[in-house]
């Protein structure tokens, strides 16, 4: 496994850098995000949505142990819940259900939250036929 920097993340936090859950593409999916943080980090998300009800998703990034943590929480606040209230999940929901990250790492919640939004509103898309 590669070197991840974990300094300052709460025990939450490390586990999910360290052993990310829902990591790598979903067998069968019907919506997906992929977005570019300033930061130059690409994260993306696949998302299995049943009844406006996210079924199943998964991730990948290319950034950091932060990355992998935020994307890895996101996707686990994700599961079971309404398309609606996955796609309004914020940076701040994200770092709660870590117990925080350090300072400098907060943009990976932010754009585990964006790439989030717009995987769900890939599937909103599709489902009106846009």
């Amino acid at each position: 496994m590669e070197n991840i920097d974990l300094q300052g993340f709460t025990d939450q936090a490390m586990e999910h850098a360290q052993q990310p859950r829902n990591k790598g593409v979903l067998p069968e999916f019907n919506a997906e995000g992929r977005v570019t943080g300033p930061c130059g980090e690409t994260m993306a998300f696949w998302l299995n949505v049943k009844d406006d009800r996210i079924q199943s998703a998964s991730f990948y990034t290319t950034g950091c142990g932060s990355s992998l943590a935020c994307g890895s929480m996101a996707t686990c606040l994700a599961k079971d819940k309404p398309i609606e209230d996955a796609a309004a999940l914020s940076q701040q929901d994200i770092l709660d259900a870590l117990g925080g990250l350090p300072p400098e790492a907060g943009h990976c919640a932010l754009l585990a939250a964006n790439t989030m939004k717009t995987a769900c509103e890939d599937y909103l898309k599709n489902q009106k036929g846009d």
